[in-house]
């Protein structure tokens, strides 16, 4: 037990510079779904569109991600993720920035999310989770949570800044601020910071040479194959999971203030809402990484997944009652918190890090047209029937039914370093 307390706060010390850099860099990949439903009114001002129209920006998203993404998960697999993430994070800073140049044309609207989205790739999060998971095995879930707690933040405050930024300087400059300052910032952070030290460089940790070899060999990639991922049933059961619980989360993502203000809320308090999402989202994340740092919980995943279930049908009956919104949003920020997580850990644990670019890149291309579809429809939704009453109705079930699909996937297979798995799922 000591030994391995060694090994830990090692961890800790050697590896918070890189956990950092990974959490800030993974955050801006959340900015364009969360902020786009605070630049949905402004565009439909200024240019008459629809919220159906508007939201195909995410269906554009969706097509663009889905043959790019297996494409970049290989490239970090061969040249390494700071050699991706690094100009990846300029480039999205940049083409985001580029929405500021709107000026009616629906084929430009278009188009700069085909810009935007190509380059999307290079920053999702198969490029921050190997190093991260690495150069974390002891604590290697909540290291995880702590990094995809990066979108969470940016979840929470990213809606009120763009709000006081539409508000103060237009929704041109909001574009322009959100994309260059945000992602500038995390590039003062990835460049210096976003890298493993080699083992052997690192200095030894007062432990015995029994564990230290146990730990080392653990951190040494090992897995499924590509091939075998695609046979894995627990695999695809991860997958769905995450291809459903993507197509209600995009929707929401895009729709929330909207979804917030037909219900009678001011859209500054909508935009507020976000921070008690958000906030509930890091916790929860934390709460189940440093479960599963401890236990295979085979009940975590549909307790969290089905989560929103609970808060879309309170949003049904609530009739718009601020005290029900508010708790809406803190179980929206549970849910939606925990699932991404947990997916990625998942799929960390069940299939290893020899090839978890590939693998994960395919699970996000067929969690991309989820991602695709969800907005669209939901903005649909509400053009057709004036509410988003159906939309809700519909998510319970896909929500529960996202949960039970990874519900007790037994128990993590034991890698060999660099070859098959010894057991298999």
């Amino acid at each position: 037990m000591t030994d391995k307390k060694a090994l830990s706060r090692q961890e800790w010390r050697l590896h918070w510079p890189l956990l950092l850099a990974a959490t800030f860099g993974i955050s801006f990949g959340g900015i364009p779904t969360t902020t786009l439903g605070l630049f949905m009114q402004p565009l439909q001002d200024a240019f008459g569109w629809s919220r159906t129209t508007i939201s195909l920006g995410m269906t554009v998203f969706a097509v663009a991600v889905i043959p790019l993404s297996p494409v970049a998960g290989a490239m970090v697999d061969r040249f390494g993720a700071r050699a991706i993430a690094i100009p990846g994070l300029a480039l999205c800073g940049l083409s985001f920035a580029g929405f500021s140049l709107m000026n009616g044309a629906i084929a430009l609207w278009i188009g700069m999310w085909v810009i935007y989205s190509s380059v999307s790739v290079l920053i999702r999060t198969m490029v921050w989770n190997p190093p991260v998971a690495t150069a974390f095995v002891i604590n290697r879930g909540i290291a995880l949570a702590i990094m995809l707690s990066g979108m969470s933040v940016a979840s929470a405050t990213v809606p009120l800044l763009t709000h006081t930024l539409i508000s103060e300087f237009g929704w041109r400059t909001a574009y322009i601020a959100l994309g260059l300052g945000w992602t500038g910032i995390a590039l003062l952070l990835v460049i210096p910071f976003f890298k493993v030290t080699p083992r052997a460089q690192l200095p030894r940790a007062e432990a015995s040479s029994e564990t230290a070899e146990a730990l080392e060999a653990a951190s040494v990639p090992g897995g499924l194959t590509f091939g075998q991922a695609l046979r894995s049933v627990t695999i695809i059961r991860i997958a769905l999971a995450c291809l459903l619980a993507t197509l209600l989360g995009s929707a929401w993502g895009v729709h929330m203030i909207p979804i917030y203000t037909s219900l009678g809320v001011e859209r500054v308090t909508a935009a507020s809402l976000a921070m008690v999402s958000g906030a509930a989202a890091i916790a929860s994340r934390l709460v189940a990484g440093s479960i599963l740092d401890r236990f295979n919980f085979g009940m975590l995943p549909l307790v969290f997944l089905a989560t929103p279930a609970i808060a879309y049908a309170l949003l049904l009956v609530g009739h718009g009652s601020l005290p029900i919104i508010v708790a809406v949003a803190l179980l929206i920020g549970i849910g939606s918190g925990a699932s991404l997580y947990l997916i990625i850990y998942l799929t960390t644990q069940y299939a290893g890090l020899r090839h978890f670019g590939k693998i994960y890149g395919t699970i996000s291309m067929m969690t991309g047209i989820s991602a695709g579809i969800g907005p669209v429809s939901a903005g649909w939704i509400y053009d057709t029937t004036g509410s988003y009453e159906l939309y809700l109705m519909i998510g319970i079930p896909i929500f529960i039914l996202s949960g039970l699909l990874v519900m007790g996937l037994g128990p993590y297979p034991e890698f060999a370093p660099d070859d098959a798995p010894a057991t298999s799922q």
